[in-house]
């Protein structure tokens, strides 16, 4: 019977090696990390309530905060965002892939941390009873050793922890969107409690600038100095995030997931829950190839059809604040306002899925 090799031990790779345990498939897991918690804390931690309630890992023993709403900042117009319930999480990436670690080994995956593999180590794994997976991040070494076409857009980020900063609602968190230091992504806010938060930007890698450099200057403007002037830097850490999917996921016994395959909300660069939700369409998609010879490469096929939709959404309203001005968007702001956007917004938004607020808003216009 043929076997299942994942690398990456990341989220994405610890929760499919889980479901595919489910199948009753031998699964093996690979990650060059001492500790599954080394570099999580490069990603930012929060996540929708109820995409991590449909995600099914586990993740409520990492929580720290707890977010209803947000801010988002566009000029000199600022749209607000907000429920009397909890929208999302801040959480504690480190300790989220240590208790799904422990999730995993406890399904009986056999996880070897230490392992980091060569191009020419995985393309052995190719061997005609293997099946390989490409959970190994942005610039995967399962991607290059297998010569699948290349992500086309990244966003470079950069963000920092302070201590003893001043959080006026730890409820709600700020995005700032502006050309001045954040082209191409946005600048964030993100409180952790009363006193500690998380400052972070993005800007695109096309326009030739180290993250550092547009981060300090965020970090000069006069609502982030009010928050964070005479807090204390705990630590700062510089990350890539794809912002667009790869033209190919699949090709013969090898298939990528998560940032590996570009599956990630090019609004704000998440990665975890479509990163799952499509990494159990990838195991249902070898179980069937396992059990009734079906090609493993509809996978491709299987994970557009059912999330394709939402990611290229994500990608469209990405390109439109990305490219529009910023009179433009003040104007465009102030006009959803009038209209309602806020009240809107705060009752029927989603994080996760643009496709959903459209039909609630289909709905809403037919009751009218």
């Amino acid at each position: 019977m043929k076997r299942v090799v994942i690398v990456g031990a990341g989220i994405i790779g610890l929760a499919m090696a889980k479901e595919l345990t489910g199948y009753g498939l031998d699964v093996t897991v690979y990650d060059g990390k001492k500790s599954v918690a080394e570099g999580s804390e490069k990603a930012s931690g929060i996540l929708s309530k109820r995409g991590l309630e449909l995600s099914g890992i586990e993740y409520k023993e990492s929580i720290v905060n707890t977010l209803n709403g947000a801010r988002l900042h566009f000029g000199r117009q600022t749209l607000k965002v907000s429920t009397e319930k909890v929208q999302a999480y801040v959480l504690d990436r480190g300790k989220l892939a240590e208790i799904n670690y422990r999730s995993a080994v406890e399904a009986g995956v056999d996880i070897k941390l230490g392992s980091r593999l060569s191009l020419e180590q995985i393309r052995d794994f190719d061997d005609g009873n293997t099946i390989i997976v490409g959970a190994d991040g942005a610039v995967s070494s399962v991607a290059r050793a297998f010569s699948f076409p290349q992500i086309e857009n990244f966003v470079l980020t950069y963000k920092a922890e302070y201590k003893n900063a001043k959080i006026g609602d730890r409820s709600m968190v700020d995005l700032y969107f502006s050309k001045k230091y954040a082209q191409g992504f946005f600048g964030w806010i993100a409180p952790y409690s009363d006193s500690v938060a998380e400052l972070g930007i993005g800007i695109t890698d096309r326009v030739k600038k180290h993250s550092v450099m547009a981060f300090d200057l965020f970090a000069e403007t006069e609502g982030v100095k009010s928050v964070i002037g005479n807090a204390e830097l705990v630590k700062g850490l510089a990350s890539i995030i794809p912002v667009s999917s790869r033209a190919k996921t699949a090709e013969g016994n090898v298939i990528l997931v998560g940032d590996a395959a570009g599956q990630t909300k090019a609004t704000t660069g998440g990665g975890i829950i479509f990163g799952i939700a499509c990494a159990k369409v990838a195991a249902r998609s070898i179980y069937l190839h396992l059990k009734e010879d079906r090609k493993l490469s509809l996978y491709d096929k299987d994970w557009r059809r059912s999330y394709g939709t939402d990611l290229k959404m994500h990608a469209m309203l990405h390109d439109y604040y990305s490219k529009v001005s910023e009179a433009h968007m003040e104007r465009f702001i102030g006009i959803a306002k009038a209209l309602g956007a806020e009240s809107f917004f705060s009752k029927h938004g989603d994080m996760d899925s643009p496709t959903l607020m459209l039909k609630r808003l289909f709905l809403r216009r037919l009751v009218k």
